[in-house]
């Protein structure tokens, strides 16, 4: 598969490689769960935002959309799959990774974070003048002041912090599952460098000091519009003491013994792979 990221403003005319939203819920077809190839969603009954070109996958066009109707897709906001029209159903994107593999998941997050970012980003934020679309790059520009708006995007860290054979994982208040534990992360602030980002979320969260901290990898994020900066660091000093806040628990745990963790396809599911393979 080979995908290359097209900026350039075209309308639909044959069949294509379609990504369609409906807030975090993609548009698939149960006979080809890969995606949606069609000539426009209206083929199956589907109204939507303006289609956005944003390039090819083995030279076939790329569009990505979202509802405009959410009613069209009403019992879609939830985890699992509910919503079907014929041969087609919105399921969430994060349910799909086992579909799609790591390529395409990152294909659809650029479509979901492009389309997100396209129908949201009308006026302007210093004159609340009109936007247009840029001719020459992926942005929109006011036709009163000419100020440049880029597509949104926020760097975070995700660490694995280790000491000897156990790994540091930890339940996040947010998540709807109170068993779920994983690997630390935050947002980066104005001013810091990724490693500066990292040794002070840990310190905050868990009230413990990391050392030896390295690059692991990365991975776009569609959820947040994140861009998740993966690092591995090892254990300094410290008791872990919970910020009670952001997370509800920690601790310690071995690679034979682990909670419940995220699934496959999130890079938090990576580093804690990467933990066990390096420790059974």
């Amino acid at each position: 598969m080979k995908f290359i990221s097209k900026n350039i403003h075209k309308t639909p005319d044959k069949r294509g490689f379609w990504f369609i939203f409906n807030n975090n819920n993609m548009l698939f077809s149960q006979k080809e769960p890969i995606t949606v190839e069609l000539i426009s969603p209206s083929d199956i009954g589907i109204a939507t935002t303006t289609p956005l070109y944003f390039g090819t996958i083995d030279e076939v066009d790329c569009w990505a959309a979202e509802t405009l109707d959410s009613s069209q897709a009403s019992d879609c906001r939830g985890e699992t799959t509910v919503c079907k029209n014929g041969d087609f159903e919105f399921k969430n994107l994060r349910e799909l990774y086992p579909l799609l593999g790591d390529d395409f998941f990152a294909i659809a997050s650029r479509a979901l974070q492009i389309a997100r970012w396209y129908n949201s980003t009308k006026y302007c934020s210093s004159c609340a003048g009109e936007l247009k679309d840029s001719e020459t790059e992926r942005a929109k520009i006011c036709k009163s002041c000419s100020k440049i708006f880029y597509p949104v995007m926020s760097p975070a860290v995700i660490v694995a912090v280790t000491k000897e054979n156990k790994i540091l994982l930890a339940h996040n208040n947010a998540y709807p599952d109170p068993n779920r534990y994983s690997v630390l992360a935050g947002f980066v602030e104005p001013g810091e460098s990724l490693e500066q980002t990292v040794a002070r979320e840990i310190e905050e969260e868990v009230s413990i000091k990391v050392k030896n901290i390295k690059y692991y990898g990365s991975q776009s994020w569609p959820f947040s519009n994140s861009l998740m900066v993966g690092f591995t660091a090892e254990y300094d000093s410290g008791e872990i003491i919970v910020d009670g806040i952001e997370i509800g628990a920690a601790n310690w745990f071995e690679a034979s013994q682990l909670p419940n963790i995220p699934p496959q396809g999130s890079i938090s599911r990576k580093l804690i792979d990467n933990f066990v393979k390096n420790n059974s």
